[in-house]
């Protein structure tokens, strides 16, 4: 052999394997894609040899026998202020994980959407999570533009037959508001996130329409972006109108934060001038001072579900689509109180 030469490892094939094992090429395929029809003595040999040769399955060909590529994609929409986004991917991606398939990550607009979903079509994804808190589309149109690939959305979309797991933003908002009425407000402001978010709309006119219900005025409102910039901007707004409030529904602790910070500016206390809730129960809600009322969302299970509805769909494409709805709790803090 010439001197600086090496010779390159030879790969180890299935049929390499079924021979070593003294087994058929289709014994060691329904070992690999884990299927029944094999003793587990045999299937524990053929393991070991899979480990002791190194054997690495070609993605290619799996895909061609079980017509699976084993991915998920995540299609991110016009998502402005990302929050705890990061924290929803990493959950989504272990979970993903833990079920054996691999989870990649897509941002785009609502112009770019159609071509996001023929890019994930090309990569031959098994299904798609789409997170879209902006995205108004009908039924029909959505389900033209996946052209039949499995998808789940991470929203709140109520009259929507396309599959999506979501919170009850009405039943959310109903606890919020109807606790500072318990607590004897009736003057209640509004920091909501914009009427362009989903949940934002639905904040928006379920702290109208519950107001409304027991008979009282809304409060001055004012939106805001998710920031505690906005949270702080808007309670300016709310207090240049010199409208009275003794209370204010914060559409996110973050907004929470910062409207709290605009009305320290101005002598005022929480909640001893103004009870003050938030939404999301963020860990921040429970070491500002005072520490937070705020609605729990638990996004970590959204984030699990909507990944197992959509393996649950992949494997039963029949399935009738339906909506997996997740109610939420209010945590009661100290930033609220009897008046």
């Amino acid at each position: 052999m010439a001197m600086g030469m090496t010779t390159k490892k030879k790969t180890t094939t299935i049929r390499d394997i079924a021979k070593l094992a003294n087994v058929s090429y289709q014994t060691v395929s329904l070992v690999m894609n884990d299927k029944p029809g094999v003793s587990d003595t045999t299937r524990k040999r053929i393991l070991r040899l899979m480990e002791e040769m190194e054997y690495r399955p070609n993605r290619a060909a799996q895909m061609l026998t079980t017509h699976r590529s084993n991915i998920l994609e995540l299609i991110i929409v016009d998502v402005i202020y990302g929050g705890r986004l990061a924290d929803s991917t990493k959950n989504m991606a272990r979970t993903a994980k833990g079920q054996g398939y691999s989870l990649l990550i897509a941002e785009t607009d609502q112009k770019g959407l159609a071509e996001a979903l023929e890019s994930a079509a090309a990569r031959l994804v098994d299904g798609i999570a789409l997170y879209a808190p902006r995205l108004r589309i009908s039924d029909e149109d959505l389900r033209e533009i996946f052209k039949g690939i499995p998808l789940v959305r991470r929203d709140f979309v109520p009259g929507s037959r396309i599959p999506w797991v979501g919170f009850d933003q009405v039943s959310a908002t109903r606890l919020a508001v109807e606790h500072l009425i318990g607590l004897g407000h009736r003057q209640i402001a509004a920091i909501p996130p914009s009427a362009e978010l989903i949940n934002g709309y639905w904040r928006y006119n379920t702290w109208k329409d519950v107001l409304e219900e027991h008979g009282l005025e809304p409060g001055p409102a004012f939106e805001g972006d998710y920031s505690m910039n906005s949270g702080y901007v808007a309670m300016q707004h709310i207090l240049e109108t010199g409208k009275p409030f003794t209370a204010l529904l914060a559409g996110t602790d973050n907004m929470a934060v910062g409207a709290m910070r605009a009305l320290r500016e101005l002598g005022m206390r929480i909640p001893d001038d103004v009870s003050i809730v938030g939404f999301d129960n963020t860990e921040l809600a429970a070491y500002i001072e005072p520490p937070l009322t705020t609605v729990d969302f638990k996004f970590i299970k959204q984030d699990e579900m909507v990944v197992e509805y959509l393996l649950d769909i992949i494997g039963d494409p029949d399935m009738e689509p339906h909506n997996r709805v997740l109610m939420s709790d209010l945590v009661i803090r100290e930033s609220t109180r009897q008046i």
